[in-house]
């Protein structure tokens, strides 16, 4: 029996609890019985008493007469009836057998109902009741010697039986919490068997609703949670080595073939550049990795300062000014004079490059772009909403929940003819949320997509 788990801590407090409960009940009925005792032995010595001064009256002066009538005409007592008239003056008057052994009288004020105690004559208990009678005092007793036999019966009774209960009891206890806590044993054993290869497996539950149970469904969920982020993690890692080594092959299958023979000025900078492009992916890709490893540990690098995200929005459209027309798309700013927020302005404008970019990569030829930005009153708040409109290639309805999701491409190939990896839109929406925002998106294949991204101007960080 280990001294530290929860069952012998449990059990040994119902134990001590249920000691102190029969200590203190069992205190309380002996002292109950012994009031009870010397109640009702005391109401019979009162009744007694007045039978004793009717009697008294009756034969007047003659005490020792009238104390022989009294015992002759007293009902019969336990142990039998002692008695011992004394005058007004404590001279006795008469002593009935057994009372030479009393303590003498002792002069002192007595109430109407007279004076109870014990005494002990010869080792033996006697209730004795002292009471004023006509001409003089009455002490008349009964042996209480029965009466305590039986209570010391009763006590040693309590004594001798409360351990044999205590220790049923505290079994049962034992008993009762070991059952109880038997699930906590179930949910230890099943979390101990739970790791990184079958996080799928849940804790039992009894569907009882008790505190176990909830404890059990808690659990539960927060291994679902863990599922989810380890597979995310799993599936992040793959998918960073799966980005990771497509350039860096390419790059070392060009050297190894730049050096495999001698080749010609034109031949080695063609070489080059196509290792240059591939390192300049690969960068892109390592700097997108490791700022969303930041964001994820909460340590990113933003610096909120007062900006003005119309003149944000203006650069940024025309930065990617060039890149439209080079596609031979159309692209168009609408922005108010002046839109001031709290914000990382370098953020801000990554963010729409990302939108706009990806609207020029998925916008055929002669297609529009329209980038836009509004400001309107919601419930007493200014609120931003910026708006990247393309006529696209629109997104597939079934696509739509997880164009956010890292490394996710609507290419079920994963075709790298536009370049990207699949982290623009995820590291959009963190920038978004990150400024207390929200990315929106609609679609339509064939006609185009729109981003929305809302922000909350009066927003102070």
């Amino acid at each position: 029996m280990n001294s530290r788990s929860i069952r012998f801590r449990l059990t040994a407090a119902y134990a001590a609890t249920l000691a102190f409960i029969l200590a203190v009940a069992g205190a309380g009925v002996l002292f109950g019985v012994r009031n009870a005792i010397e109640h009702t032995i005391d109401q019979d010595l009162r009744a007694r008493v007045r039978t004793i001064r009717s009697l008294m009256a009756d034969a007047g002066p003659a005490h020792k007469a009238a104390g022989e009538e009294i015992l002759e005409q007293a009902p019969s007592a336990p142990g039998g009836l002692r008695l011992r008239i004394a005058s007004g003056g404590r001279a006795r008057e008469y002593n009935s057998p057994g009372t030479t052994d009393w303590p003498p009288f002792v002069a002192r004020q007595l109430p109407a109902r007279g004076k109870t105690s014990t005494i002990a004559v010869r080792r033996r208990a006697v209730r004795t009741l002292v009471a004023s009678v006509p001409s003089g005092f009455a002490e008349i007793g009964v042996p209480v010697n029965e009466f305590d036999e039986m209570e010391g019966q009763f006590r040693w009774t309590l004594i001798l039986a409360s351990p044999l209960l205590l220790g049923l009891a505290s079994a049962a206890g034992y008993w009762m919490s070991g059952r109880a806590l038997k699930p906590v044993d179930e949910i230890a054993q099943s979390a101990r068997r739970i790791g990184g290869r079958n996080l799928s497996e849940r804790l039992y539950t009894n569907g009882t609703g008790d505190e176990l149970d909830r404890l059990a469904e808690t659990l539960n969920e927060m291994l679902a949670r863990l599922e989810a982020a380890f597979q995310k993690i799993t599936q992040f890692t793959a998918d960073a080595s799966h980005e990771l080594r497509t350039p860096v092959a390419i790059m070392r299958t060009t050297a190894e073939v730049i050096i495999e023979k001698p080749r010609n000025v034109a031949e080695h900078e063609k070489g080059w550049e196509k290792i240059v492009a591939q390192t300049e992916r690969t960068s892109h890709l390592i700097d997108d990795l490791l700022l969303l490893a930041r964001a994820d540990a909460g340590r990113d690098d933003l610096q909120f300062e007062v900006m003005d995200l119309a003149e944000v929005l203006t650069s940024a459209g025309e930065e990617m000014q060039i890149l439209a027309e080079v596609s031979g798309l159309r692209l168009s700013v609408e922005a108010p004079e002046k839109a001031p927020m709290t914000g990382d302005p370098e953020a801000i404008r990554r963010l729409l490059r990302i939108l706009l970019d990806n609207a020029i990569k998925y916008t055929p030829a002669q297609g529009e772009i329209a980038l836009s930005l509004e400001v309107c009153d919601r419930a007493g708040t200014q609120t931003a909403v910026i708006r990247v409109r393309d006529t696209g290639a629109g997104i597939a309805a079934e696509s739509l929940p997880y164009i956010f999701d890292r490394f996710y491409r609507t290419s079920r190939d994963r075709s790298r003819t536009t370049g990207g990896a699949g982290l623009g839109l995820s590291i959009a929406q963190w920038i978004a949320a990150r400024h207390g925002g929200k990315l929106l998106v609609e679609s339509s294949p064939g006609v185009g997509s729109t981003f929305s991204l809302v922000l909350n101007i009066d927003r102070r960080w």
